[in-house]
């Protein structure tokens, strides 16, 4: 038997995203391993508790990426929310132990000053990473208005 999600009860989980942008105004965007092998996002994942916003994408770069070669510049007022399908919500609950609808997204532009040969992807969360020029970017974000939102905080933040 299927379990019914009454999503609406539940809240969104507050999660971050950096625009990460090189020298050469390219931009880094990332494949989960759940993605399919078109589908990309930009590095970042969920707030944890007494973190704020800013603390956590440097942390999820950090972890995702395996450098502190970043810095933060802007901090988008747009806010981004999709739903999760029902089979992420319960793998987040496995996760977690609590339910979320789906995600809130901040987004925040931030400066890569490293090498890009010194990036190591977190193997249990990342399959593969890729420097992009902005009009690539709409390729690659192709989950329901991800771009159409990039796109907004794009125009906000550069």
């Amino acid at each position: 038997m299927a379990l019914k999600i009454t999503r609406e009860k539940y809240p969104y989980r507050q999660a971050v995203l950096g625009i990460i942008i090189d020298e050469n105004k390219q931009f880094l965007i990332v494949q989960k391993l759940n993605y399919q092998k078109n589908e990309w996002s930009f590095a970042g994942g969920g707030i944890e508790k007494d973190e704020t916003p800013k603390q956590a994408v440097v942390r999820e770069l950090e972890e995702e990426l395996g450098s502190k070669k970043f810095k933060v510049v802007a901090e988008s007022k747009i806010p981004y929310s999709y739903e999760w399908p029902d089979q992420v919500i319960l793998k987040q609950y496995r996760k977690v132990g609590k339910f979320y609808r789906g995600a809130l997204i901040k987004y925040f532009l931030v400066k890569f000053f490293g090498k890009k040969e010194e990036l190591k992807l977190q193997a249990d969360e990342l399959r593969a990473i890729k420097w992009v020029k902005l009009e690539e970017l709409p390729k690659h974000l192709i989950f329901p208005s991800q771009w159409y939102s990039a796109k907004k905080v794009l125009k906000e933040l550069l």
